[in-house]
C-alpha cells in the first residue's frame, strides 16, 4: 500500500499549542478509534464521541505554519491509522523540521512485528507505549500506569527528554470552549477526582485529552 493512499485521518480533537504532552510547546492530535477497552481509560470519547475527517494536506499545512516545536500523536489508538499518520509526518516534514511523539496501547515489540504499522516508528522520536492498567497507575508523570515505557527511538529528545519525563509530578489543565470543559494532560488522582465530579454534574458533556 502507498502511503499516500490515505489521505484522511479521524480526528478526535487538536490542540495547536501546549507542554503538558512532550518538551516545548506542542502541536497535539487527538486521533478518533481504539481496539482496546481499558477500564478507566481517559480517552473514552476518542472511541465513541465525536470526530471530524481530517484531510493530512491540510492538516500538515496548519501543523507547519504553527510556532510548535513538534506534534504529540495520542488517541485513540494511533496505529490504527498508522498509514495515513506516516502520509502526516512525511508532508509536515518536506515543509519544515518537526518532532514526533506518539503515544500507542500496543507495545514497541507488538509494532515491530506489524508490517503496516513498523513503516510509521523510524519516523517517530519518542514512542510511549503500552495498554493503560488501572491497577498499575502509580501517579507517575506523563504516562497513565506503570508499565507504559518511554523509548528514545532518536536521539531528538534524549537529553530534554530525560529531564521532561523525570518530573515528580503530574500536570493537567481544564480549558474552558465554549459550552465544553477539556481536560489537557495526564491528571493526578486528586485532579482526576475533581475532573469525575465536574463530568458528573455536567452530564458527562466534557472531555478528556
Amino acid at each position: 500500500m502507498s502511503i499516500y493512499e490515505k489521505s484522511i485521518i479521524r480526528v478526535s480533537h487538536v490542540e495547536e499549542s501546549t507542554d503538558l504532552l512532550g518538551p516545548y510547546n506542542r502541536f497535539v492530535i487527538w486521533v478518533y478509534g481504539c481496539c482496546f477497552d481499558c477500564e478507566g481509560c481517559l480517552a473514552e470519547n476518542t472511541k465513541n464521541g465525536t470526530y471530524e475527517e481530517v484531510e493530512t494536506d491540510a492538516l500538515a499545512k496548519r501543523i507547519a505554519k504553527s510556532s510548535c516545536e513538534g506534534i504529540t500523536i495520542s488517541g485513540g489508538e494511533p496505529f490504527l491509522q498508522s498509514n495515513a499518520l506516516l502520509n502526516l509526518i512525511i508532508k509536515i516534514k518536506e515543509q519544515r523540521d518537526i518532532g514526533v511523539i506518539v503515544y500507542s496501547g500496543f507495545t514497541l515489540d507488538e509494532l515491530k512485528q506489524d508490517d503496516e504499522m513498523s513503516l510509521l516508528l523510524p519516523n517517530i522520536d519518542i514512542l510511549i507505549d503500552g495498554r493503560y492498567i488501572k491497577e498499575l497507575d502509580d501517579n507517575r508523570p506523563y504516562v497513565g500506569s506503570s508499565n507504559q515505557i518511554i523509548h528514545y527511538l532518536s536521539s531528538r529528545y534524549t537529553n530534554i527528554g530525560k529531564a521532561y519525563y523525570g518530573a515528580n509530578k503530574r500536570r493537567a489543565e481544564i480549558k474552558l470552549t465554549g459550552t465544553q470543559a477539556i481536560l489537557i494532560g495526564v491528571p493526578s488522582h486528586n485532579v482526576l477526582k475533581t475532573w469525575q465530579d465536574i463530568k458528573e454534574k455536567s452530564g458527562g458533556m466534557n472531555n478528556d485529552f
